[in-house]
């Protein structure tokens, strides 16, 4: 049976292909879902029947590729073909085995350990890159080679391509340029360190046509940056017990490191079983230094798939922000008789604290300033998920700890045992001026009112996400006029300056001795204080601040 293999977001595929019509996209919604930016939601379509199988492109934005070519049409298919959706390579099998040639995904795990079949092949000639690069005679046939390497390489090798797509382009280059049979495009993409084929002209060569090399070639080559020519193979005697048909075929072959300048990524090969082709030391020359050529210009397109991907992450990573902080600072409710502030800072792009000041149906107010365990991505989407929780469970649940406990039972369903959420809930009556509260294992907020020490409201419970069957007790607190309430989140406490923390008595400090100014300025007061013990150093957590003053008068 036909079947689709090669490797789909780090994990291997090898998809049977049984007939009728398959679906190819991104998306659950197709046969097969490719999880890739590249690929379209309705991709390309396969039709598989008796009569053999076809491949349709879907008017896809990134086009659909059968061996380097793009389709527009419906085109039929054969085993070893390399098929290629956006910049997602796969390879069409028979079910058995793969294809010599097949894309560089289907490869992606063959070592070069199973392409070297004897230690017997040895070089009649090496050439050092010093060597390799040394001048020579202006017009002498190398420098005629030389140039036209370089007018063949043209745009190839200046334009901006797609990593894949640069493997079969350059090793089109060569193919212009040397006169070979096939030619073997190889990176250090090993777990250890070793070759794997990436690419190879022409495709579709059965794996049965091993490559013959030493592991004394390989590590000439790959460590000591020469390149190597071997001739007559042929007429060497040790070679009349080999079954391969390159030991039976193989008159001349070259390998060349392909150098970037900095190291060795891999190596080119080329060999030819033509009775007339003999490769000579100028070609060897000519082969070596369009190595390092393609050596560069795989270097570069990486550099730049690198760097696409890197502002790829960081537009991600910025709307993300920017969807967080409209989660958060959302314009807070007025409350007759109340004034409120909040403050937050990431110590990242996205954090994992949250703050909400939500007025509910029945007329009363919550309060609520959080910390979701970890930084980062999971932590801010963890914070969304909790804060998107909250605002569905006010109406359903009239008390604080019926709130927090089903809150308690929908992170244990959604997230594991390593994440877990501290969390202050309150629930304030601006008639009656009563707070009813749920602390699960937050920081203690601080009540001052005017003539007493001011008050810790204390955990009522474990954090949420931790453990299953959590109770929460409710605690309780009165709203005086002049009363300020103060919740936060351990950023600032736990700020540290070299082995030193701020600390809860710091902070106490800072905003005692400005309760009686206006809010913004109690916030701005302690934020100053903190920023002035950190210095230059940067914070480690994120800082949030929620207050919440009644007015003097009421």
């Amino acid at each position: 049976m036909p079947c689709l293999k090669g490797t789909v977001g780090g994990h291997a595929l090898n998809l049977p292909l049984e007939s009728g019509r398959l679906l190819i996209g991104r998306g659950p919604q197709n046969g097969l879902d490719l999880l890739d930016r590249s690929v379209s939601r309705r991709h390309a379509e396969l039709l598989v029947d008796e009569g053999g199988l076809r491949l349709q492109d879907l008017g896809s934005s990134n086009g659909t590729w059968v061996n380097g070519r793009r389709i527009t049409e419906s085109v039929e298919l054969r085993p070893g073909d390399r098929l290629r959706f956006g910049t997602v390579e796969l390879v069409l099998g028979n079910g058995e085995e793969t294809e010599f040639g097949a894309g560089p995904d289907a490869l992606r795990e063959e070592s070069i350990a199973s392409l070297v079949v004897s230690e017997h092949i040895s070089a009649q000639e090496s050439l050092s890159w010093d060597e390799a690069r040394s001048e020579f005679v202006s017009g002498s046939r190398l420098s005629q080679m030389l140039l036209r390497a370089v007018t063949e390489a043209g745009q190839v090798l200046v334009l901006p391509r797609p990593l894949n797509e640069t493997f079969d382009l350059v090793l089109s280059v060569v193919e212009r340029v040397i006169p070979v049979r096939r030619i073997l495009l190889l990176l250090t993409d090993g777990t250890d360190g070793s070759p794997v084929i990436r690419a190879a002209r022409p495709a579709g060569r059965s794996t049965s046509e091993q490559l013959i090399l030493s592991h004394t070639i390989l590590a000439t080559v790959l460590h000591d940056r020469q390149a190597m020519l071997l001739n007559d193979v042929l007429s060497d005697p040790r070679f009349s017990a080999q079954e391969s048909v390159i030991a039976q075929n193989l008159r001349s072959a070259m390998v060349a490191p392909l150098f970037d300048n900095q190291q060795v990524i891999g190596l080119l090969y080329a060999d030819n079983d033509a009775p007339h082709v003999h490769y000579d030391r100028d070609q060897l020359r000519a082969f070596t230094l369009l190595a390092n050529l393609i050596a560069v210009k795989i270097t570069n397109a990486r550099l730049l798939e690198s760097e696409r991907e890197t502002e790829r992450m960081e537009q991600e990573v910025a709307a993300a922000a920017h969807v967080q902080q409209t989660l958060l600072n959302g314009r807070l409710p007025g409350i007759a008789g109340y004034e409120v502030a909040a403050h937050h800072l990431p110590c990242q792009e996205v954090g994992g604290d949250l703050y909400d000041v939500t007025r509910l149906d029945d007329g009363r107010i919550a309060l609520v300033v959080g910390d979701v365990s970890g930084k980062g991505m999971a932590a801010a989407l963890l914070m969304s998920n909790v804060l998107a929780g909250l605002r569905v469970l006010y109406p359903e649940n009239p008390g604080a700890a019926a709130v927090a406990e089903r809150l308690d039972r929908e992170l244990l369903r959604s997230s594991d045992e390593t994440h877990f959420v501290t969390l202050f809930l309150g629930l304030l009556d601006p008639r009656t001026h009563a707070l009813e509260y749920v602390n699960a294992g937050h920081n203690a907020p601080l009540l001052f009112v005017a003539g007493k020490e001011p008050r810790q409201l204390a955990a009522t419970g474990i954090p949420l996400g931790m453990m299953a069957g959590a109770r929460y007790e409710i605690g309780h607190a009165e709203m005086p006029p002049g009363a300020l309430l103060c919740a936060f989140s351990d950023g600032i406490p736990e700020a540290q300056r070299d082995e030193e923390f701020y600390g809860d008595e710091r902070f106490l400090a800072s905003v005692r001795c400005r309760h009686d100014c206006p809010l913004e300025e109690i916030v701005s007061g302690a934020l100053d204080d903190l920023a002035s013990f950190m210095g230059e150093q940067r914070f480690g957590d994120d800082v949030t601040l929620l207050l919440l003053r009644r007015s003097a008068q009421g």
